[in-house]
């Protein structure tokens, strides 16, 4: 299953996972009770959350890819279509169920 993984500010880590259409989250290293939660419930209780960076098929790295992030969420009028598409692409492998 992939999902993507998030820090607590305790240190805590979250498996990020969508079930029916709700992003839930699912304790995976650290103690914490209950140990699912819903993900708004997550940040509102230990947020706020740092997400691991996953691997990106970009050339470059994460570095252009986070470049491209802020690039698309600061100034979408100066984006590229591509550079929208592979934002739009990270973001929906981390709410849509796998394999979907």
């Amino acid at each position: 299953m992939n999902h993507q993984v998030a820090v607590d500010r305790d240190g805590r880590e979250w498996a990020i996972v969508a079930i029916d259409s709700v992003l839930k989250a699912r304790l995976v290293r650290g103690t914490a009770t209950p140990a699912v939660l819903d993900l708004e419930e997550l940040v509102e209780t230990y947020g706020p959350l740092i997400l691991s960076p996953t691997p990106c098929s970009t050339a470059g790295g994460f570095v252009a890819f986070a470049d491209t992030v802020g690039l698309v969420a600061s100034d979408p009028e100066t984006a590229s279509v591509e550079q929208i598409r592979q934002v739009a692409a990270f973001a929906q492998s981390i709410i849509l169920p796998h394999g979907s």
